[in-house]
């Protein structure tokens, strides 16, 4: 570009030869990555669970275990816990001892005990694991390859040793389609099916011998000397490649180990895979340094790149060539402890004090760069970085660093280039800078005092994301304002914003989170509590995140990731990369920008405490464990089940103490992949972690069924092989059975019955007595009882109605006579007062008078309504009215209690008989009053749809719900002498009237009319 045009002035002649002389040094200062793959190597002896340490054979079934060979017997390991089948298990077994173990095509495992009993290895097809058992199968075992039902060799053999006088092993070698080669002294054949060819025999017994590419067997003696056989044709040789140079195996000191998986010799401390194509025999070093006396056998996983060796004396060894490979930097670069990674066009790594070249080498830079947290690459290959707070520029293509461009006032922890004006931005921990890349400054902006800026992501519209000290920032680059924060009671230390604009951040030790759709979700705390630091969210555009942390790499699905953050429910599975799969620590670096470089070939470079690594995700095995779970071993109360017979459910007595279970599951992955967890009950979604010894202990359950699920945490129900499930059924106590409990009934139905038919034939005896005496009264009662009744009928009508007039008359005369005394009282206590006072008196004890004389009109209303013929009779009257009426009525007599009234003015009309509502409402105002001291009464109508309602209200002492009760019990009510509520009742059952009341104690009450809607009117 232009910049770089102007940049790119003329140099002295000098300058010249100091870029030779540099460019020189850096050839001289190459240093290779590592050539040698790193592995990851773990030894088991007797010290950690192998029963025996001379594993004489390794073999894996086709449902994963790894089956062992020992001097103590058959041992079965699953990655986690070595099991013993001895005679106690293999019934019959005479000798412990294993003399063979091979497998044949098919993948069956048979095994050969020192008196020739043959056991039987296969895989199961149940929830239970396999028990070795014997078998009666002839089977022709072969010292390499595979194993073979061979007549003809048997009885070649039987020759041979007929003609021995001293006891003699055979060795022959199977090849996959069931060609046999035997080989001992001058007896040589080849055997293909029932035919033995005579084969030309070796001079001199070779130093190892066996089966090459499965169709091929393979004879090596000391000095790289070989003889290959193909369809009983031999070839002389040599093998060519890395092991030629092999003293020790040029020597004859080797081992030939030969596995399904491939052909191998390990010599000098090194281990070679060996190959063979039209007639050439050719060898790969695959492990070297190792230091393992007397190998004797050999398996290899490839979908693992792991190699399983057994040993005369050092038990087995599992070394698994590592998933990462470390740049092997110059030392003067100074310690391996990186943070920030730099990039250029042709994928050169830039960390602190060395270039790495993808040529697998690397040299020593002075870039002084040590506490650098931020670098930038630009189109020309000039890395932008910071250097004791100045600002340097190194150019990878001419070698040159410009150094003090621009000084800056603190830590510098991002470049950002600004795309429209070609400018950079530069973050530090308390500014951001503008500058041209020739380091002119264009501005300086501080930020807030109170935070320090650790990153830096432009948005759109000049916005940017700060991530700080105190939360994440949105920051207007325009006006230098922030207009949200989000955490700000947390360290942030990264955050990425991916394609579906969901914003993931990680903070410095105190959690990780997904802002999504403007709320905030904690991710869970992640395997050992991996994602409380969480340094990069690396998205492989695969939907994966790659997530480096101070506890392992692990990788996540993004989506299933959020998912969970966001609902909770669904499980996600996550792969772990730890020191396991050959990472020196679990403990990576971020907090600088970038702090991660994928390649053009798609490897990816992290940096971390201890190193600069480089693998490649897409070829990283990252398969959910697709092995089955299985039921080992099942005990009750100490009592071993057999597997065998269980058929559907596991039924257990009511009195079992304890259910012991031990799963296994031969996943031989990362072991933080697979963690097993169970749960009892069919409603139940509470998980409990498997232990580590693979056994569930399940203590007294009451009666019923119920279901033990045992999953691979992670897993769901779509996932192949990812849970089991047992029934388990406990089995009640006879008492607790449908037929105990039904012969019960039974029985008391049974009892009843027979009390029932004695009792009725004592019953049936006296109703006969009594019949006789009760046909003699009978008659003369009836005549009797009718006439009584006819009497009383009369007699209760009469007293009734005389003791309503008496008890009304006492009621409601008390109150207007008791206002009368009051206003005379009053007047003659005050009559030398002002003849206007005076004339106040008067017209208050006129007014009584009045309502005196309406009341007696009313009363005798009430009374008339007693009578047989009486009649409603309605009219169309104003509530307002009536409400006025009573007003005046009360006024004074209120004053007594000193209350008052509230009276809600109303427009409604309403059709009924006006005096009996006027009545009602006199009595409730008068109740109202005696039951209030210095409060208030009020009186409301409301109309609606349904019914007109009249509230009268007080704010005196209320009524409990007992005498409520009471009050609109009429019955009640008159045992109480509570003749106003009688009249009250009566009279509003005559106008199709209801009366409802609510109290509370303390709050005064509300009783309220309701009149049907048809008697409204307005």
């Amino acid at each position: 570009d232009a910049m770089l045009n102007n940049y790119s002035r003329p140099y002295s002649k000098r300058r010249q030869l100091n870029g030779l002389l540099f460019l020189s040094f850096l050839l001289l200062q190459l240093v290779a990555f590592p050539q040698n793959n790193q592995y990851v190597i773990r030894q088991y002896t007797s010290e950690n669970g192998l029963p025996q340490n001379s594993v004489k054979a390794i073999k894996f079934d086709k449902s994963g275990f790894c089956w062992l060979s020992t001097e103590s017997g058959i041992v079965r390991f699953d990655n986690n816990n070595f099991k013993h089948y001895g005679s106690d298990i293999i019934k019959g077994l005479k000798s412990e001892r294993i003399s063979a173990m091979m497998s044949d095509t098919a993948g069956t495992i048979l095994a050969q005990g020192l008196d020739f009993q043959n056991i039987k290895i296969s895989s199961s097809s149940s929830l239970y694991s396999y028990l070795p058992v014997l078998t009666d199968t002839n089977i022709s075992f072969v010292a390499t390859g595979y194993l073979t039902q061979t007549p003809t060799m048997d009885s070649l053999w039987q020759t041979i040793l007929a003609s021995k006088t001293f006891p003699v092993q055979k060795s022959p070698g199977g090849l996959k389609n069931g060609d046999t080669y035997l080989f001992y002294g001058k007896d040589a054949w080849f055997i293909r099916r029932s035919t033995a060819i005579k084969l030309k025999p070796y001079e001199t017994e070779p130093i190892g011998s066996m089966v090459i590419n499965d169709y091929y067997y393979l004879q090596i003696w000391p000095g790289n000397r070989i003889t290959s056989w193909d369809n009983g044709i031999p070839q002389a040789g040599q093998i060519e490649g890395d092991i030629v140079s092999n003293k020790s195996f040029l020597k004859g000191n080797f081992n030939a180990l030969w596995c399904e998986q491939g052909a191998f010799i390990y010599a000098g401390g090194n281990l070679y895979e060996l190959s063979y194509k039209n007639g050439k025999v050719d060898s790969r070093c695959v492990v070297s340094d190792l230091n393992l006396d007397m190998p004797l056998c050999i398996a290899y996983r490839p979908d693992l790149n792991t190699y399983f060796i057994g040993t005369g004396t050092q038990g087995l060894f599992a070394i698994k060539i590592a998933d990462f490979t470390y740049a092997r930097i110059p030392p003067e670069s100074g310690p391996e402890n990186y943070y920030t990674i730099g990039k250029t066009a042709n994928d050169n790594i830039i960390v602190t004090n060395a270039i790495v070249q993808p040529g697998n080498t690397s040299f020593y830079m002075p870039l002084y760069n040590g506490r650098s947290r931020a670098m930038y690459t630009d189109s020309a290959d000039r890395v932008y970085y910071e250097s004791e707070f100045q600002l340097f520029r190194y150019n990878a293509r001419t070698g040159i660093i410009d150094k003090n461009m621009l000084s800056l006032d603190n830590r510098l922890m991002a470049i950002v280039p600004v795309a429209e004006d070609g400018t950079l931005l530069l973050c530090t921990h308390s500014s951001l800078y503008k500058t041209t890349r020739e380091g002119k400054l264009v501005w300086q902006q501080k930020f807030p005092t109170d935070i320090s800026v650790v990153s830096l992501m432009p948005l759109k519209n000049g916005e940017y994301l700060l991530a700080t000290t105190y939360g994440v920032k949105w920051y207007n680059i325009k006006t230098h304002t922030i207009s949200r924060s989000i955490l700000d009671s947390f360290s942030v230390r990264n955050f990425y914003l991916d394609q579906q604009n969901r914003l993931w951040i990680g903070t410095d030790g105190k959690g990780s989170f997904l802002f999504t759709n403007n709320e905030l979700y904690p991710l869970p705390p992640g395997p050992r509590g991996a994602f409380s630091s969480i340094h990069s969210f690396i998205d492989d555009n695969k939907g994966n995140f790659w997530l480096p942390t101070n506890n392992g790499l692990y990788k996540v699905p993004a989506n299933a990731l959020a998912d969970f953050a966001t609902t909770r429910k669904n499980p996600f599975f996550c792969f772990s990369f730890n020191t396991a799969n050959g990472l020196r620590t679990n403990e990576f670096n971020g907090g600088a920008n970038p702090n991660f470089q994928w390649l053009q070939d798609s490897a990816l470079i992290l940096p971390s405490i201890d190193g600069l690594i480089k693998f490649y995700p897409n070829k990283l095995a990252s398969d959910l464990p697709g092995e089955r779970i299985f039921i080992d071993e099942m005990s009750i109360d100490g009592q071993p089940v057999v597997l065998a017979n269980i058929k559907e459910s596991i039924l257990l007595k009511p009195t079992f103490q304890t259910l012991n279970i031990r799963i296994a599951c031969p996943y031989f992955g990362n072991k933080e992949d697979l963690n097993l967890e169970y749960k009892i009950g069919k409603d139940v979604d509470q998980w409990t972690p498997v232990p580590s010894s693979g056994i569930i202990s399940i203590n007294r359950l009451p009666a019923g069924d119920y279901a033990l699920v045992i999953r691979k945490a992670g897993s769901n129900e779509t996932m192949p092989n990812g849970n089991i499930s047992i029934e388990i059924v406990v089995t009640p106590f006879f008492y607790q059975t449908g037929w105990f409990l039904a012969g019960i009934v039974l029985l008391l139905v049974g009892l009843g019955y027979l009390y029932y038919r004695r009792r009725l034939a004592k019953l049936e005896k006296e109703k006969l007595k009594i019949e006789k005496i009760v046909e003699l009264r009978t008659e003369e009662l009836n005549t009797a009882i009718a006439q009584l009744e006819s009497s009383e009928t009369a007699l209760k009508q009469s007293n009734h109605v005389k003791e309503q007039i008496i008890a009304t008359v006492l009621h409601d005369i008390k109150s207007p006579l008791f206002s009368m005394r009051m206003a005379g009282k009053s007047l003659i206590s005050n009559w030398n007062k002002s003849d206007a006072e005076n004339l106040e008196q008067v017209t208050s004890l006129h007014q009584l008078i009045g309502e005196l004389g309406r009341f007696t009109d009313q009363f005798f209303s009430w009374a008339a309504s007693q009578q047989e013929h009486f009649k409603v009779k309605k009219t169309r009257f104003s509530l307002q009215e009536i409400f006025g009426d009573i007003e005046a009525l009360f006024k004074e007599i209120l004053q007594f209690n000193n209350n008052s009234f509230s009276i809600s003015h109303t427009h409604i009309e309403c059709y009924t008989d006006k005096e009996i509502l006027v009545l009602i409402l006199r009595n409730l105002v008068d109740n109202a009053n005696k039951n209030t001291e210095n409060g208030i009464i009020s009186i409301q109508a409301t109309a609606t749809s349904m019914a007109l309602e009249i509230k009268i209200s007080d704010t005196g002492k209320g009524l409990n719900a007992f005498q409520i009760e009471n009050f609109l019990n009429r019955d009640k009510a008159v045992k109480n002498g509570r003749m106003g509520s009688v009249i009250i009742l009566e009279m509003l059952e005559k106008i199709g009237g209801e009366l409802q009341v609510s109290s509370e104690s303390g709050k005064g009450a509300v009783f309220t009319i309701c009149l049907k809607a048809k008697d409204i009117f307005g």
